[in-house]
């Protein structure tokens, strides 16, 4: 049985790994539209966050077994069709995951100085189109909409030193930017109270161990308490709030700071051509409904980074929710020899371990619904030859991944490859 699975983030291999398991003979091609594997692990996990990273070591595993083979620098939908793949394979599985943002749908969002989580977390962690974004850091203020671990990750990058940085995987050009800016305040704004918050502890945690922002909680502290008091009330809030809580009593007074404000939500972003300032409306909460308030602030701010959720990308005419979140499935079948899994399948929703059952079982479903009769398939690489497209294989990205350990700066891990054109010069030599 032949099978192409479009994606190489986490949801990818953990199928991978499970057809392996389930299949006997079956071989697997992994599609990926970056130039190197392992997706969200790569470019989405920050790059201070090595021991998330650690994963990549057994993906890695799995990449180099003889039956799996890696197709990088190809985007299904672009450099070949869906329906070209699904003809020539027995099965193919959608694991392409979800990294367009999600609109915040106010007046100037597409004012200069705007950024969507993916832009400016691809900016640092070395996704190709994103290299040249250029984010003016020489500003005092900054605002980050989101109140998920996304956004405390832009806000932590944006506060640290480049010491704090060491031992990470972070690009050279956003170390530089990052490190020489002249940023005061970070913003954080939830439109809900803290009890809604999806932030998870270590990461609330690491904004309170920063050697030169400290947290400022605006929220009063009477209400935070009473709601750890809430009954059945859920381990992890639990947690945050007591954090928050410890932060919110904090003497701790350094000249930068990293602001909290909940029941918030942006209504404007303001300024000329680019963003001068950020209009927020207040919200209440009734019962456990958000009400609306006519009250409005205004925030000088000089960057606004959105960190609200992502959508999947579309590829030809398949079916996607009405938000446009991720493809219409049924538990993880979608039509003909189709299947998806992961954040493409599940509305961003699960962090890396949490889509490894998702993927197996999609795995088990193709193990029991395709029989197989293309196993000795090899139309695709046919095909990039005939358009003479340039693709990178497991053997190409294996001299990658030492070039850029090799060449890693003192104190980091990597130097990560950003540029396509110079990939395949290094190659070429």
């Amino acid at each position: 049985m032949h099978i192409a699975i479009i994606g190489s983030g986490p949801s990818a291999f953990y199928t991978c790994q499970g057809l392996l398991n389930s299949i006997e003979g079956a071989t697997i091609d992994i599609i990926e539209k970056l130039p190197a594997p392992f997706g969200l692990v790569r470019y989405g996990v920050a790059p201070d966050h090595q021991k998330t990273k650690n994963i990549i070591k057994l993906f890695s595993k799995i990449l180099d077994n003889e039956k799996v083979s890696f197709f990088g620098n190809i985007d299904v939908g672009k450099d070949v069709s869906l329906e070209f793949i699904s003809n020539n394979y027995d099965a193919v599985v959608l694991a392409s995951g979800a990294e367009n943002d999600k609109k915040l749908s106010i007046p100037g969002e597409s004012k200069e100085g705007v950024y969507g989580s993916s832009q400016f977390v691809g900016w640092y962690n070395g996704i190709p189109e994103y290299r040249k974004l250029e984010p003016d850091l020489n500003k005092k203020n900054v605002t980050i909409i989101g109140n998920g671990n996304v956004a405390l990750d832009c806000a932590r990058l944006l506060a640290k030193k480049r010491d704090e940085l060491f031992n990470s995987d972070i690009t050279d050009y956003s170390l530089n930017v990052l490190t020489r800016s002249f940023i005061k305040n970070i913003y954080v704004i939830g439109r809900r109270s803290p009890l809604e918050s999806k932030f998870t502890i270590a990461e609330l945690r690491e904004i309170g161990n920063l050697a030169d922002f400290n947290p400022v909680i605006e929220y009063p502290l009477d209400l935070l308490e009473k709601m750890t008091t809430i009954s059945d009330l859920d381990t992890r809030i639990k947690k945050n709030l007591e954090l928050l809580i410890e932060y919110k009593k904090s003497k701790d007074l350094k000249d930068n700071k990293i602001i909290f404000k909940f029941l918030s939500s942006p209504v404007e972003i303001m300024g000329d051509e680019k963003v001068e300032k950020i209009k927020l409306r207040k919200n209440i909460i009734e019962g456990n409904k958000l009400r609306e308030t006519s009250d409005h602030e205004e925030i000088e701010t000089g960057l606004v980074i959105s960190a609200i959720g992502y959508n999947t990308n579309k590829i030809n005419s398949l079916p996607l929710d009405k938000y446009e979140s991720y493809y219409l499935n049924d538990d993880g079948y979608i039509d003909k020899n189709i299947y998806v899994t992961g954040w493409a399948a599940s509305n961003s929703v699960g962090v890396i371990g949490t889509n490894k059952a998702a993927a197996q079982k999609v795995s088990a479903r193709i193990s029991q619904e395709i029989t197989s009769n293309k196993s000795t398939s090899n139309e695709l690489q046919k095909f990039l030859k005939e358009k003479n497209k340039r693709y990178v294989t497991k053997e190409d990205w294996l001299k990658i991944d030492k070039k850029e350990v090799a060449d890693a700066s003192e104190n980091f891990v990597r130097k990560k490859t950003v540029d396509i054109e110079g990939i395949f010069k290094y190659l070429d030599t």
